[in-house]
């Protein structure tokens, strides 16, 4: 059975992250590496991605861009023609701090950008080419930290 809101959203399926595979692929050796990051997603629509986008909280510290991570990260998006970057959140208002791990994110937004809510999300809409839905103007917030 699928949990799917109101809205027509799916909801979480798992309700937790399993630590054991994380713990259990360290033993794999240094050769084999891999990581764990905040909230990485695929942006999609229609079934095809649009971008790459590694979410974390306003209180983290920026990554190093040079790290092997992140130049997988950007060689992902770039193969696949992909805007990649990371957007950095604010819970309590929903506003977003965001930094292109690319060119095709740089396209789209300035490094260091940030945007309310509504402007952020309005930007993942154009990622899409769709136009922002009317039925979100009372759930998007448009303020600032």
């Amino acid at each position: 059975m699928q949990n799917w809101s109101s809205d027509g959203v799916r909801q979480e399926r798992t309700g937790f992250r399993d630590e054991a595979i994380s713990k259990r692929h360290r033993d794999w050796g240094f050769n084999c590496p891999a990581v764990d990051l905040d909230f990485l997603v695929v942006e999609y629509n229609l079934g095809k991605p649009v971008g790459l986008i590694e979410y974390k909280h306003h209180m983290a510290r920026m990554p190093n861009h040079k790290h092997p991570t992140y130049r997988a990260l950007r060689d992902l998006a770039d193969s696949s023609d992909l805007p990649f970057l990371l957007a950095f959140y604010w819970p309590d208002i929903w506003a977003f701090r965001v930094h292109p791990g690319n060119v095709k994110a740089a396209e789209q937004f300035t490094c260091g950008e940030i945007l309310t809510e509504r402007q952020y999300v309005t930007r993942l809409y154009q990622m899409r080419k769709l136009v922002l839905d009317k039925k979100l103007d009372n759930v998007l917030l448009d303020r600032l930290p």
